[in-house]
Parts: C-alpha cells; sequence; structure tokens
C-alpha cells in the first residue's frame, strides 16, 4: 500500500466532507473540503485526486 492514497468521507444528505491521508506519512491526514453529495461531485473529487501509479482508498 505504499502507493495509497486514503480518501475518508462523512456522508451526509447533500454534502460529503473529504480528509485525506497519503500512505507513508504516518498521522498526516488533511481536511480536503466538502462536495455536493452527487456522482458528478464525486467523479470530479476522484479525478482530482488521481495520479497515475497512485491507489485511491475509499472509506466512510
Amino acid at each position: 500500500m505504499e502507493n495509497t492514497r486514503f480518501i475518508g468521507l462523512d456522508i451526509h444528505k447533500e454534502r460529503i466532507s473529504v480528509a485525506v491521508a497519503e500512505s507513508g506519512r504516518p498521522g498526516a491526514v488533511e481536511y480536503h473540503g466538502e462536495i455536493g453529495n452527487d456522482p458528478g461531485a464525486i467523479s470530479k473529487l476522484c479525478e482530482r485526486l488521481g495520479r497515475p501509479g497512485k491507489t485511491l482508498a475509499f472509506c466512510y
């Protein structure tokens, strides 16, 4: 999981709060902000956070 970006989601009816932690950075979790709770916003989030060679791992 060395090249993994962990994405934490706190899901509410209209908004999703997003936090990001990089593998290899112990304890470093950064609040990324909020997005709308709709498929388009989630797709854009994946595009912004995705990088070649990086695996995105989501939890909620």
